[in-house]
């Protein structure tokens, strides 16, 4: 009988080291290269061109950072790019955060550069003139966006490797649009449509251009 409760004891033991020590190791994190998707606000950055025309871009890495006593969102910008060029030499643009109705100017805006194609003249064809606001300095705007945040880049940028860091953009004024009532632009959204890759790209820039009647020479 002894050795009967012995077994017994022994064999609870053993399960419940089983279940408190094997099982957990067995669902121990695993490393991995992938960065998490996620799904963010959809913006384009409006920024002076040096004959004082206007240029805008694609811009995801983009969040408010304080409050108060002044409103500051940080900015990520690629490098070597026209935005950068224009940062550079004048620290003001205009943050327009996107509708789902301007889904189809993601190729035009974020898959070339305004070195290479006239993107007034694009984002018009796609129907969506460009309208200058004298409230910000003159610049041109997209209709019908969501909010419109105009700001000052403080103190310069931080080399990130792919991009470039605007950490301290003061907001100098807030704007909003009232026909932009669409659904915000995500980018989970642009996945869902097949118009940007997991890794943020635009999918096939020639092919969306082309869906689009554009061509790149």
């Amino acid at each position: 009988m002894l050795d009967t409760m012995h077994r017994s004891s022994l064999l609870r033991f053993l399960f419940l080291f089983f279940i408190g020590v094997v099982l957990p190791c067995e669902a121990l994190l695993e490393q991995t290269s992938t960065p998490p998707l996620l799904s963010t606000p959809t913006y384009s950055l409006a920024t002076f061109n040096k004959d004082g025309t206007t240029n805008m871009n694609i811009c995801t890495y983009a969040s408010p950072v304080s409050i108060t006593p002044h409103r500051i969102w940080c900015l990520g910008l690629y490098q070597e790019t026209l935005t950068e060029e224009n940062i550079q030499r004048s620290p003001f643009g205009v943050l327009q955060l996107l509708t789902e109705d301007h889904a189809d100017l993601v190729s035009v805006l974020g898959g070339t550069s305004g070195r290479d194609i006239d993107k007034k003249e694009a984002c018009a064809r796609l129907g969506f003139e460009w309208e200058r606001n004298d409230d910000m300095e003159g610049i041109e705007l997209l209709p019908g966006c969501s909010s419109y945040l105009y700001l000052q880049i403080q103190g310069g940028l931080v080399d990130a490797g792919s991009h470039l860091i605007a950490p301290y953009c003061r907001i100098l004024s807030m704007w909003r649009d009232p026909k932009g009532t669409s659904p915000q632009l995500s980018t989970g959204r642009l996945r869902e449509l097949g118009i940007i890759t997991e890794q943020g790209r635009v999918a096939n820039v020639e092919r969306e251009l082309s869906n689009r009647g554009f061509r790149l020479e």
